[in-house]
């Protein structure tokens, strides 16, 4: 777990092969709207494995962080995957989430990631986590990141094939396995939803098609020239999507 800033919590979860180190960019950036705490999913970044992870688990971790802050709410937000976690976190304790943000994400993932992440599974089990890096930063990335910014998308490489294959495995699987639920009970919880307009996990025709589901005055943000990491790809527009949001519910 890492943290930045002071006031109000936003706890960041992130996604498949991700851990907290994503947001070290954007907790700074927030220091003068809340206090920017990122979580390491069991068996991601420096939290230990488990025996079976699951979206339930870690919801409850959120859960009991938000308990552990004297039951202060929180502000979450979820990329990729971290956006199953924000809301099954709003299923099992309502009145501990004050707002969502969703960064590329869906409630489940669409029939072509499903079937992109099972490739991925499959080659890693034959010949492990080499080489995997280089392509998973072409599938996440926007062209022009791609093209202008090959520190950000060499470092996301590296990082990716540095992980745990059998932890990745283990979260691709749960994540391949996920059939949403109905959504929880949102109607007091200020939401916001973001993508790029390249993602291709969760392109901006699903993401507004998931917004307009979400409490009336949801907001829906496609950043242009942004794939599917845009705190990465254009962290200080990003950085301020985010604080307006959360500001404007103080």
């Amino acid at each position: 777990m890492q943290e930045w800033g002071e006031g109000p919590p936003l706890v960041c979860v992130h996604g498949l092969g991700g851990d907290a180190s994503f947001f070290s960019g954007l907790g700074p950036a927030l220091a003068d709207h809340c206090r920017t705490i990122a979580v390491d999913l069991p068996g991601c970044g420096r939290s230990p494995a488990v025996p079976a992870v699951s979206f339930d688990l870690a919801a409850s971790i959120l859960v009991d962080l938000a308990r552990h802050e004297s039951g202060q709410a929180l502000s979450v937000l979820g990329h990729s995957m971290g956006t199953i976690v924000a809301l099954e976190a709003a299923r099992q304790a309502p009145d501990l989430i004050r707002s969502l943000v969703l960064v590329g994400g869906l409630p489940e993932p669409r029939d072509a990631s499903r079937a992109r992440i099972a490739e991925r599974i499959d080659r890693i089990r034959r010949e492990g986590l080499a080489g995997v890096g280089e392509q998973a930063a072409s599938a996440n990335f926007a062209r022009v990141t791609r093209i202008g910014r090959p520190d950000v998308t060499s470092a996301f490489a590296r990082a990716f094939e540095a992980q745990s294959a059998e932890d990745y495995i283990a979260w691709a699987e749960a994540l391949c396995g996920w059939r949403a639920r109905p959504l929880p009970s949102l109607e007091h919880v200020p939401c916001l939803v973001i993508t790029g307009e390249e993602d291709q996990y969760a392109p901006p025709d699903a993401v507004r098609e998931f917004g307009q589901a979400l409490p009336a005055g949801t907001r829906i943000e496609v950043m242009a020239d942004c794939g599917h990491l845009p705190f990465l790809e254009q962290p200080l527009e990003f950085a301020a999507l985010v604080g307006t949001f959360l500001d404007s519910g103080k």
